[in-house]
């Protein structure tokens, strides 16, 4: 009975020292290696993370009415993104739990990770349910697929072809406004 009993303590010792490890020392071992880089943001919370410093920001975002003369929207449709990024520069880290997620706002440096096709670069994974949304695109795909999907889209994009296109809607754009005109 006393063996059971002292099995049953060291099989929730570990369980306790496995949580606390992934979820205390890895965590901070994570944001002290990038604040050693120059990349702060705001401060990890056990479990939680930045997401009740999120939403309570989207609550604050939400609350003030919408300016009908202003197009700048990023402070209220990502306003954690658009504080944190006037605090803390242009590539910051914040949490989502135990997850931690690096913010870029430099053009270039997106454009580097964007057009990375060596997979140095992992994309987020997505919620299931969004399947039905986003297919299987250039945005939920990876590795040879991306890689497949993006080959042809660029071809649609080619220059040439995107010049074409909009000379074709600039005719028939100017043969609806001018057809209107002449009775």
């Amino acid at each position: 009975m006393h063996l059971l009993l002292l099995l049953l303590i060291l099989i929730l010792l570990v369980y306790l020292v496995k949580f606390l490890h992934s979820v205390i020392w890895i965590p901070f071992r994570i944001q002290h290696h990038f604040k050693r880089q120059g990349i702060s943001g705001p401060g990890y919370r056990p479990i939680t993370g930045n997401s009740a410093e999120i939403r309570s920001m989207y609550v604050e975002a939400q609350s003030k009415p919408i300016s009908p003369v202003d197009h700048d929207i990023l402070h209220r449709a990502s306003p954690f993104y658009y504080r944190w990024s006037r605090m803390y520069g242009k590539i910051f880290l914040y949490w989502f739990g135990s997850i931690p997620r690096l913010a870029i706002f430099d053009p270039d440096m997106i454009k580097e990770v964007l057009m990375n096709t060596n997979g140095s670069f992992e994309k987020i994974g997505f919620n299931p349910l969004s399947k039905p949304l986003f297919g299987d695109g250039l945005v939920t795909l990876n590795g040879d697929k991306w890689v497949f999907h993006r080959r042809i889209a660029n071809n649609a994009f080619d220059m040439g072809r995107v010049k074409v296109i909009i000379l074709q809607f600039h005719i028939e754009f100017m043969e609806k406004i001018f057809g209107a005109l002449i009775p």
